[in-house]
């Protein structure tokens, strides 16, 4: 009796076939297919196809042409639709790599696209064709550098950050819509759509996309039988005491009242800029050899936000010094306490309310 387990890993791989000679004329077999056992939101392949005859050159907007090389070194990305992940986060990366790759170019690497299907067509599948970058995840050697072979490498992710100056593709102005996910519009130009996350988008605001997000975890909290929303047991009888003291109800009170979340939200950074999304060790690519960083990936959940963003949904990796040497004195190495750090003005303002939660 076959595996479960396996026939499933092999059914992948023939999706990653089918894609790969559908898209590229790129014929290959399940032994040419590697797994990247990393991917959380995708299934994630390394295909080595040698001597393929390849078909014309795509027209899609953000890819470019397969090089006519004998041995192609390729990257297939299949969408995980089964976690929720909406489709739109295919076209979402596609138009974030084409946005950064030039402004990013005497910086770091970013893959080039070849092919890519947001999947909307019965027995279609999600996908990605893209360049296979050399380098090694910077997360497998990240913990054993000592401080000096970290410190080089904290200045390139600091010059990696120059990210966040990339011109936006729509001005941000009281009637348009700035902040969102990215697409192509009809044109092949860049322009804002839904949120990656699926909060909905584009937004006219920062404090709309924000108010969004937490609206979205409100919900999914709505939806978790064990928190039931923070909104406690719903015994008729105690029907008016919840309504004044439960959790849920100080948090409503919270983002309703002009003191509250509201008032967080003025007293950060408002004006959009790119925002990677997930600037973690494991999607930056670093040469062991020279501890220089190679490229820069993964960004399914790029979009126009707002600074603080980065900082929330990334940089954790580089947050705080776990090196056992002792820093030099009078040395920083606390990237996000630099003076240097491109983000530092983003929430300098201390912020004070006397409403609680």
């Amino acid at each position: 009796m076959a595996d479960p387990i396996q026939t499933t890993l092999e059914q992948r791989k023939a999706n990653a076939q089918r894609v790969l000679q559908d898209n590229l004329g790129l014929v290959v077999t399940s032994a040419d297919i590697e797994p990247i056992e990393r991917g959380y939101n995708n299934y994630l392949y390394t295909v080595k196809a040698v001597n393929a005859l390849t078909k014309p050159g795509s027209t899609q907007p953000g890819t470019v042409p397969l090089p006519s090389n004998h041995t192609h070194n390729l990257v297939v990305r299949l969408l995980k639709t089964e976690l929720g992940a909406i489709p739109e986060r295919v076209q979402n990366e596609v138009a974030a790599l084409a946005l950064v790759r030039q402004p990013l170019a005497s910086v770091v690497r970013v893959p080039d696209v070849y092919a890519w299907s947001e999947g909307r067509e019965p027995d279609e599948i999600p996908f990605i064709i893209m360049e296979l970058l050399p380098g090694i995840p910077l997360d497998t050697i990240w913990p054993q550098l000592d401080l000096p072979s970290r410190l080089p490498v904290l200045s390139q992710v600091r010059d990696i950050l120059t990210i966040r100056s990339i011109r936006i593709p729509v001005p941000c102005t009281p009637s348009n819509y700035a902040f969102g996910g990215l697409t192509f519009s009809v044109s092949g130009s860049i322009t804002t759509t839904v949120h990656p996350n699926g909060i909905g988008g584009p937004f006219q605001s920062a404090e709309g996309q924000w108010l969004s997000m937490l609206d979205n975890q409100l919900r999914a909290a709505d939806r978790n039988i064990f928190i039931k929303g923070w909104k406690g047991a719903d015994q008729p009888d105690q029907a008016k005491l919840l309504r004044q003291n439960t959790l849920r109800r100080r948090l409503d009170l919270f983002i309703e009242g002009d003191n509250g979340f509201r008032a967080i939200l003025r007293q950060v950074a408002q004006e959009p800029i790119f925002v990677h999304g997930d600037l973690k060790c494991q999607n930056l690519l670093i040469s062991p050899n020279t501890d220089r960083i190679t490229g820069l990936l993964d960004f399914e959940f790029a979009r126009i936000g707002t600074c603080p963003e980065e900082l929330l949904d990334g940089l954790g990796d580089f947050r705080q010094h776990t090196c056992v040497q002792p820093a030099p004195e009078g040395l920083d190495i606390h990237l996000l306490e630099s003076k240097e750090w491109p983000y530092s003005k983003c929430m300098e303002r201390p912020y004070s309310s006397s409403t609680t939660v």
